[in-house]
């Protein structure tokens, strides 16, 4: 028995085995894109933006990834944001810079239950 605890090999099995459930548990656990609402994601949105982190803003991206994150939040460094709501399809966010006061809308999508804003101009049918 004794020598069976010492050899390797079990314990690599068992690391290996471990390793696997963690990740097939993490993906199972992984948070849907987007909000439950409009209101939620505006409220989200406008934290991102307030914060300047792309991190928050890109899974409530319906188009885009890392890049498009950063570079909306970018266009937010030197600006205030005020405050976010949703209106007439759009999560419109209130900014100040450079003393003028400004709004930005993002269009609203909904996917599978869940809403998305779209950052990147995209034509409509």
């Amino acid at each position: 028995m004794q020598r069976r605890l010492n050899s390797l090999r079990p314990w690599i099995v068992v690391f290996v085995v471990g390793w696997l459930a963690m990740v097939f548990i993490s993906i199972a656990n992984w948070p849907a894109a987007g909000a439950q609402s409009p209101d939620e994601l505006a409220v989200e949105v406008t934290n991102a933006l307030r914060t300047n982190d792309f991190h928050k803003l890109q899974p409530l991206l319906a188009v885009g990834g890392e890049d498009v994150a950063k570079s909306t939040t970018e266009h937010f460094a030197a600006a205030r944001v005020e405050g976010g709501f949703y209106r007439d399809g759009d999560v419109v966010v209130q900014y100040t810079r450079d003393g003028t006061r400004s709004e930005f809308k993002l269009p609203v999508e909904e996917r599978d239950g869940r809403y998305l804003v779209n950052a990147v101009v995209t034509p409509r049918a």
